[in-house]
């Protein structure tokens, strides 16, 4: 069973902020479109994103992760348009 972590950050381009972003531990996608959407990002791990914290971004990702917690799929979420 995947977990599934909201994690707060900025984009390394542009600097710009971002809060409650869905991250999946795996990559297998969602059954249901709606959830699927809810998905910012796939395949990070909690030690990952740990790591992510600990470097300060010094990764390949495109974004800077500066905290995190395990939560569940559903209800309200932010996501990129």
């Amino acid at each position: 069973m995947s977990k599934y972590f909201s994690i707060d950050g900025y984009f390394k381009d542009d600097k710009s902020e971002f809060e409650g972003y869905i991250i999946k531990e795996y990559d297998d996608a969602e059954e249901d479109e709606d959830r699927d959407m809810q998905i910012f990002y796939y395949g990070l791990s909690e030690n990952e994103i740990q790591h992510s914290i600990a470097t300060g971004g010094n990764d390949m990702l495109e974004f800077v992760i500066t905290s995190y917690e395990e939560t569940e799929l559903g209800g309200t979420f932010n996501r990129l348009n």
